[in-house]
């Protein structure tokens, strides 16, 4: 079983790996970046994201893309969000990454990697099996979930 995770994020504040990685050493976040995704204007990047969280690595497999690139997956979003009452909508200035996990190490570090971009970097979130969703109090429900599962793997 896998669960999904997106987050969109404003195309514009898009971070680089090293402020990603900022955020998350400032919150004090177990995880580090190895390699995260450089959004492209003009396409999908499929590389994931790898980083290191309790001394083992974890590919986070994703995809990031701009909004306006992907209509029908934002249609799917928004409509989704609409019958959840959420307020929030995914637009043309976003940039969206998914992550699709199914270990529990895959979880710990997609809450801290989709918390970091909700609280330092405007991110909205929204993980579609629960239809939950949110902007901070969405990432510290993320992050209390991640301390739950610590030690698992």
């Amino acid at each position: 079983m896998s669960v999904d995770f997106y987050v969109a994020v404003p195309a514009a504040n898009w971070p680089t790996a090293a402020a990603v990685q900022q955020c998350m050493t400032d919150g004090g976040f177990p995880v580090a970046i190895k390699r995260f995704p450089t959004l492209d204007s003009a396409g999908v990047v499929r590389d994931g994201v790898l980083v290191a969280i309790d001394g083992h690595d974890a590919y986070l497999e994703g995809e990031l893309a701009p909004a306006m690139l992907m209509p029908e997956d934002v249609k799917i979003l928004n409509d989704r969000l609409s019958r959840v009452s959420a307020s929030e909508r995914i637009d043309g200035k976003h940039a969206v990454l998914s992550i699709r996990i199914s270990m529990p190490n895959e979880m710990r570090a997609t809450a801290y990697v989709i918390s970091a971009l909700i609280i330092c970097f405007d991110g909205f979130g929204f993980e579609p099996q629960g239809d939950t969703y949110g902007r901070k109090d969405f990432a510290q429900t993320l992050i209390r979930g991640a301390e739950a599962l610590k030690g698992l793997l």
